[in-house]
């Protein structure tokens, strides 16, 4: 049976060391690569205080001894520790194109041996088996639970990020507007899926139990802030950013996964003296923005969709109903199907004039 629980144990107090041999080494992610910094113990004790220096063997050289014995370990223990924000700084940097995968794992395992004191080379500190088994599990579900809320949280930032600047280019506005590409999802999704696939390994290394993901999914910490999965993370950032709110928050369904090359997108329709020339003018802007960049992701096939109305129906999608549509391109039967199942999933407070586009590629 996997273990359930999303433990934070401190590693160092349970290492066999001797005063000569101890090696405190902390791990960070600083500057655009993880860092390892070593103190030797016996100059780490050479502490003074006002000019005077504690003596080996007293009461208080113990206690120090001890407390840096315990800070030996860079362990997860508040969502206000160092991990909460490096964990963020990594992922916002692999979205920012600065680190690979490969890196993003090597990280991910560094901060795993240096949480559980489990260090290798000189100086590393020795664990009993039983000690390894007990805790591996929970810094492992710490640091998943970590990384995951990072990696969906700056996955959503992309695709908003994406979705303001299509709007505001092609002369709309991204107030209160809804954007959603599943190529964010994907990418937020695989790299999810290299965590739990990281995190099993290095189980399997330590002879742990495999982590519960989906109950840390599920009680995560992160639950009143959108959790951490990506569909929970982009309902929350548009309940924050949406003043005309959802009784529950939720306008996706959080479970709903999407099919690949869907791209959904309402936004308020521009106001002038010749609403339609105008919003005929962005349509077209709008479409050919969205092809320049289909082209580079190679789609055989292709569906787009636009829609507009200036008193529509404020509890639907326009795109049910083609009278709505300013452009609609040739697409198969199949991917219009695929893509009006995943747009159910919706549950958006729209406003009665706007604009809605859909595309959707294979």
């Amino acid at each position: 049976m996997a273990v359930t629980g999303i433990g934070y144990t401190n590693a160092a107090g349970g290492a066999n060391l001797t005063d000569e041999d101890i090696i405190i080494k902390r791990y960070a992610y600083k500057d655009g690569k993880g860092q390892e910094t070593t103190y030797h113990l016996k100059d780490c004790l050479q502490l003074s205080v006002d000019s005077y220096t504690i003596p080996v063997g007293s009461d208080t050289y113990e206690e120090i001894k001890n407390r840096l014995k315990r800070q030996g370990a860079a362990y997860m223990s508040t969502p206000d520790n160092k991990m909460f924000y490096e964990s963020y700084a990594v992922m916002k940097d692999f979205y920012d194109g600065k680190l690979n995968r490969d890196e993003v794992k090597n990280i991910f395992k560094e901060y795993f041996y240096h949480s559980t004191g489990i260090l290798s080379g000189q100086g590393a500190l020795q664990v009993s088996e039983s000690y390894q088994k007990q805790t591996v599990t929970g810094n492992l579900a710490g640091l998943y639970e970590h990384f995951s809320r990072a990696n969906t949280r700056n996955a959503c930032a992309a695709n908003n990020r994406e979705g303001r600047a299509l709007l505001e280019n092609n002369g709309l506005s991204s107030s209160g507007s809804y954007y959603y590409n599943a190529d964010w999802y994907w990418a937020c999704e695989e790299m999810q899926e290299l965590f739990r696939k990281t995190a099993d390994e290095l189980a399997d290394e330590y002879g742990a139990e495999h982590v519960d993901f989906d109950f840390v999914e599920k009680n995560t910490r992160f639950t009143l802030d959108g959790g951490i999965t990506y569909n929970g993370v982009w309902n929350s950032v548009k309940w924050q950013q949406d003043a005309e709110r959802d009784v529950g928050g939720k306008y996706l369904e959080p479970g709903a996964v999407p099919p690949k090359g869907f791209l959904y997108c309402s936004c308020d329709m521009p106001g002038s003296a010749d609403g339609s020339r105008e919003t005929a003018s962005i349509a077209d802007r709008v479409k050919k923005a969205l092809e320049e960049t289909d082209k580079n992701e190679k789609y055989t096939n292709l569906l787009f969709l636009l829609a507009l109305n200036s008193n529509a129906d404020r509890a639907k999608s326009l795109l049910y109903d083609q009278k709505n549509y300013a452009l609609a391109s040739d697409g198969k039967k199949e991917l219009h199907q695929r893509a009006m199942d995943f747009l159910a999933n919706f549950h958006i407070n729209y406003r009665s004039s706007r604009i809605e586009f859909l595309r959707m590629g294979e």
